[in-house]
């Protein structure tokens, strides 16, 4: 009832500066609101770049390790199939020692005395060498 007293235009100007006080605290809180959103997006949009460059790191990392691994493949099985020839020419060299040593072994001995003997076991040794 104590507006009634006060002349409305008065009552009008209250009204008025109370609405722009209230949207000028709405404002200012929209400002804040809107400079701490920069703030994050900024901060989040560096993040992000960190990100993405560890990221690109680790992909190049990985691509050098994946074709350090594919070398490392190549050189053994490369490894792998020179052992394999290997173990072949070692298959034939000892199918050979072995029709020498059976042909040393089962061959007659020549010679009266036993140094002709010996004195042939040593030659045909000796020839069968390579």
């Amino acid at each position: 009832m104590i507006w009634r007293l006060i002349p409305w235009p008065v009552l009008a100007g209250l009204a008025l500066v109370l609405v722009l006080g209230v949207q000028t605290v709405r404002v200012e809180r929209l400002k804040d609101d809107l400079k701490h959103a920069r703030k994050t997006a900024t901060e989040a949009r560096l993040e992000a770049g960190r990100y993405k460059a560890a990221a690109d790191l680790c992909k190049a990392a990985l691509g050098r390790q994946n074709d350090a691994l594919d070398a490392l493949k190549r050189a053994g099985d490369q490894k792998l199939a020179q052992a394999d020839k290997a173990a072949a020419d070692a298959r034939v060299v000892a199918a050979s020692a072995r029709r020498q040593a059976d042909a040393l072994l089962n061959a007659q001995l020549r010679g009266a005395t036993a140094c002709e003997r010996a004195e042939d076991v040593r030659r045909r040794f000796l020839e069968a060498q390579p």
